[in-house]
């Protein structure tokens, strides 16, 4: 058996045509979800990447409804697009409950703006706070079915760790934790040109010892899949 990943498409053009591919070929994205992406793209070119893509909001929306989910919560709110996202998957489920955090005003008000024109902030809640404080003051909303981790990636190691400790994810539940592989700056710098990064490279050492909590800790089953700057999945047993 190979234990080597295998370097699936031969240039930039065939992975960008198979992304368009993946797009064009998966649930589709409502009007409202488009607009916003397209907003902050142009409002706020310099911090746009900070979003996840299009094609993850798919996923996300499918994840969602896949799982069942009923309570969901998203620490780094940004826009508010990937919380539009399970917004979407979560419209008509009875009882259902996001609550997504951030600590900058400028992008909160984008995203509040957002929640508002889109008819979800009944099920949306913003709290512009860190998230870290957070936390224990919503205990009571959990357990959740589904927490998506996408801020600070200095703190990923003790978001992990309070999220557990607190129960604020239920038995079978998933905690995603996005960008988990910077660029493969945490399976290998040497051979890689992003570490001539330096902010890119003094964020990769947390993901990695987010890595290794999450592969070590009895209460998490963990998979990593090298997709949109790598996604972890940990399910709580």
């Amino acid at each position: 058996m190979k234990d080597e990943g295998p370097v699936i498409f031969p240039n930039e053009i065939v992975s960008f045509a198979v992304y368009r591919y993946c797009k064009e070929h998966s649930v589709p994205l409502p009007d409202h979800l488009v607009k916003l992406a397209y907003f902050t793209q142009g409002h706020l070119p310099d911090l746009s990447e900070m979003m996840v893509s299009p094609l993850q909001a798919q996923y996300f929306i499918w994840l969602a409804k896949t799982l069942q989910a009923k309570r969901i919560l998203e620490i780094g709110c940004f826009c508010g697009f990937s919380a539009l996202a399970f917004a979407e998957a979560l419209k008509d489920v009875e009882g259902a409950k996001i609550i997504t955090t951030d600590i900058d005003p400028k992008t909160c008000q984008i995203a509040r703006e957002a929640f508002a024109s889109a008819g979800v902030e009944d099920i949306v809640t913003l709290i512009e706070a860190p998230a870290i404080e957070t936390l224990p003051k919503i205990q009571h909303e959990g357990p959740f079915d589904l927490v998506f981790i996408d801020a600070d990636k200095q703190s990923y190691p003790n978001y992990f760790s309070t999220l557990l400790d607190l129960g604020l994810i239920r038995k079978g539940g998933v905690l995603i934790a996005d960008n988990i592989l910077k660029r493969g700056l945490v399976a290998d710098i040497e051979n890689n040109p992003a570490a001539a990064d330096k902010d890119e490279l003094e964020r990769a050492p947390p993901l990695k010892m987010y890595n290794t909590l999450a592969a070590g800790d009895p209460r998490v089953e963990v998979v990593i899949l090298p997709v949109f700057d790598g996604l972890s999945f940990a399910r709580v047993l």
